[in-house]
């Protein structure tokens, strides 16, 4: 009886744990401690239903009905947030290749990355953590890409910008608070001009929560102000369905890649634990083609690879 007792006690806190996460991740719009409880919102769902099977198993109706309220609160969430789902069009119809990449400033396989990089066979690479030390180590080797935008630093802000495209105009931007660099770069695709918006804003853990929303706000502020067509990448340690995330799609009329069914975890740094917080966004311009993952590296994140052509 005491066992059984405990076991109840045990489950009542796990439902008022998550009831509680599921609910504050909705409340991104009011405070930045809803973008970080929804980070992990499909794994709330997960554990929803979970406690839901055992709710039924011991035939604790409350416990149904709640578990049943969080399912759907997750879920709508999972479910309603905008993207564009990639349309595969016949073999060469491929206009653009774009690979997005948090390399991980302390990788020590970088001639992996460079393997990764080179086997994407991509025309714009963005490179994210690229620090001071990488950059000493394996620049030469992007020597085939003749255009190049670079800001390396000491840790994990460092951005690298490769293209096989020319640039027509470049600026980094720098956000107020953390000067952060956040990159505007105009190209052309077959005579047709394009502007590429790249940032990596700090991650929403609890030091930092108001930065990274302050950060977000800077690079869709850059993104809403750019010529369309426009074409918005980089490690935004949001996922998804972020608040942050939902105001880049609103404010620079962009919508995020994403298959309709993808449980693909960016960010790994647990063997059963990630989050999807490596993003393409393009405006309605775009043509999504193929949208597919590359190999690691040795980077606690996986390159996001994107065809692309333009309407």
């Amino acid at each position: 009886m005491h066992a059984s007792r405990w076991s109840q006690h045990a489950l009542t806190i796990v439902f008022i744990i998550v009831g509680i996460a599921a609910v504050g991740a909705w409340l991104g719009p009011l405070h930045w401690l809803g973008d970080i409880l929804a980070l992990v919102i499909d794994y709330y769902f997960l554990l929803a239903g979970l406690l839901l099977l055992l709710a039924l198993w011991q035939r604790r109706w409350r416990a149904v009905g709640l578990a049943a309220t969080i399912l759907v609160l997750t879920s709508v969430q999972l479910t309603s947030h905008p993207r564009v789902t990639p349309a595969a069009l016949p073999q060469g119809a491929r206009e653009l290749r774009v690979l997005v990449y948090n390399i991980y400033y302390l990788n020590e396989d970088l001639d992996a990355v460079v393997a990764s990089v080179k086997a994407s066979d991509a025309d714009i690479v963005f490179l994210m953590e690229y620090s001071e030390a990488i950059h000493e180590q394996i620049g030469a080797a992007f020597a085939d890409y003749p255009y190049q935008l670079i800001r390396p630093s000491r840790f994990t802000m460092g951005l690298a910008l490769l293209s096989r495209l020319p640039f027509e105009a470049t600026e980094v931007h720098r956000n107020e608070e953390t000067r952060i660099p956040i990159y505007e770069v105009r190209m052309r695709l077959n005579g047709d001009p394009f502007t590429l918006v790249g940032g990596h804003p700090w991650p929403p853990q609890l030091r930092w929560g108001a930065l990274h929303r302050s950060q977000m706000a800077a690079i869709s502020q850059v993104a809403a102000q750019a010529t369309a067509p426009r074409l918005i990448v980089g490690d935004f340690n949001a996922v998804p369905w972020s608040y942050t995330i939902r105001q880049l799609v609103e404010q620079a009329d962009v919508l995020p890649i994403r298959q309709p069914v993808d449980l693909t975890k960016t960010w790994r740094p647990l063997p059963f634990f990630g989050l999807p917080v490596d993003h393409v966004l393009v405006s309605p311009e775009w043509q999504v083609l193929v949208q597919s993952y590359g190999a690691p590296g040795g980077s606690d994140h996986v390159p996001m690879i994107v065809d692309l052509a333009l309407n």
